[in-house]
């Protein structure tokens, strides 16, 4: 029965220019279909969710989130490097909502349904255009402009023919929009924009420097350059490998871990003390997130650098 219902998670509607109403689709309980409409953005609803006690499976398939019994029951698809495997590359809250970036796909966002009837669910949107993501590895997840932002790039250890360079390599989330948007960050654009030099990573250090590294394709070559800012919307300083380096071992040290407290408004709350539900052999989880009484994780099905199945769940913390 659940293997039915990617045909049910079906595109609505696509709203272009501004937020429209429409009617949430007809899909079986743990996903509910109440007779309500809908007021949301503008972007394509997949499926009202009512999370519980137990967790609601959903892998990452070809045709979008699939709703599934467990990791376990999981079509365990071959293993494929992982920057041309389909897996949760990123999640983090925005404006209320949980944001997951999905590699070859595009945004995944869960929005508490804001409409009349109080029915406590989320409403699952995707935000995705295929055609321009699939060849592209999505290598960052950060914020640009109060945005969710995704970097993408052409990785060439995996390709053998090159997918044409992006002339905007980074895609943001936005309101008003049922598909990713283009955005400009100067810092990244050191290099003319669709030539052979392009970003390949991004991240943000604990004092609050960005570094990037920047990597020529098309040739023997290859020559790797890195860079640092203080502000994206600078061009940034050239530096060293080793400064480089420093820079990403600084990064993970600070940067939020599974294992991390929260905190959730007067109350603190442990991440060891979280008991998340088993995952079978070569899984794990991969990030978390938190709105409400609500909790997402993401998962993995892992063999070295390779994914094979890969997903979320989605269950009530308390």
């Amino acid at each position: 029965m659940l293997r039915t219902l990617p045909a049910l998670l079906a595109l609505l509607l696509l709203s272009y220019c501004q937020r429209q109403e429409f009617s949430l689709p007809e899909i079986e309980t743990p996903i509910d279909t109440p007779d309500i409409t809908y007021s949301g953005p503008a972007w394509p609803a997949l499926a009202l969710l009512k999370p519980g006690e137990n967790p609601l499976w959903f892998e990452l398939g070809p045709e979008g989130p699939v709703l599934i019994e467990s990791p376990g029951s999981a079509e365990l698809t071959p293993f494929t490097p992982w920057p041309h495997a389909r897996f949760v590359a990123g999640m983090e809250v925005w404006e209320g909502s949980i944001v997951m970036a999905l590699n070859r796909e595009g945004f995944l966002v869960l929005r508490p349904d804001d409409s009349e009837a109080d029915n406590g669910g989320l409403v699952m949107y995707k935000v995705a255009d295929s055609a321009l993501w699939d060849p592209y590895t999505a290598g960052a997840f950060f914020t640009w402009d109060q945005k969710p932002a995704v970097l993408l790039y052409r990785n060439d250890f995996f390709l053998d023919d090159l997918p044409p360079a992006l002339h905007s390599q980074v895609k943001v989330l936005d309101w008003n929009s049922p598909v990713p948007l283009a955005a400009r960050v100067p810092a990244l654009e050191i290099f003319p924009p669709g030539g052979p030099w392009e970003a390949e990573a991004l991240h943000q250090d604990s004092g609050g420097q960005w570094y990037f590294r920047m990597r020529e394709k098309g040739n023997e070559q290859n020559e790797t350059a890195f860079f640092r800012t203080w502000d994206l919307g600078e061009q940034g300083t050239r530096i060293s490998d080793e400064e480089w380096r420093s820079s990403t071992i600084s990064s993970e040290g600070s940067s939020p871990s599974l294992w991390e407290d929260l905190v959730l408004g007067e109350d603190l709350i442990l991440w060891e003390d979280l008991v998340l539900p088993t995952l079978p052999e070569d899984f794990v989880y991969t990030g978390l997130s938190l709105i409400g009484n609500v909790l997402a994780a993401s998962w993995e099905e892992q063999d070295l650098p390779a994914i094979g199945a890969a997903g979320f769940m989605v269950m009530n913390f308390r």
